[in-house]
């Protein structure tokens, strides 16, 4: 928020029955024309509430096949025909995603 400044009114006096006129025609007349504007976050709010959901919950956040792919592919360039058991992969992409 920003603070505001005091300035000088360069209006002139208005007599007190013309304000309650201005005022009871200012109530009277429709405002907005009725279309809610969508509620919005303000700016981190979102951000902080998906880092605690996602620290929150255990799941992998990687699918399974494209990180096999990768790891095979990244394995084939040490040795060929090179085989692993899924529970080391699934330890692999445990710790990456630890990592990351």
């Amino acid at each position: 928020r920003t603070k505001q400044t005091a300035r000088k009114s360069t209006a002139q006096k208005v007599p007190r029955k013309q304000l309650a006129a201005q005022k009871v025609a200012r109530k009277s007349a429709p405002i907005h024309s009725g279309v809610k504007k969508p509620h919005k976050f303000r700016p981190g709010t979102v951000a902080l509430r998906e880092i605690r959901k996602y620290q929150k919950n255990t799941d992998l956040l990687i699918r399974r096949l494209p990180f096999m792919r990768l790891v095979r592919e990244i394995a084939t360039e040490f040795k060929q025909d090179i085989r692993f058991q899924s529970q080391a992969i699934l330890a692999l992409q445990e710790s990456a995603e630890a990592y990351l």
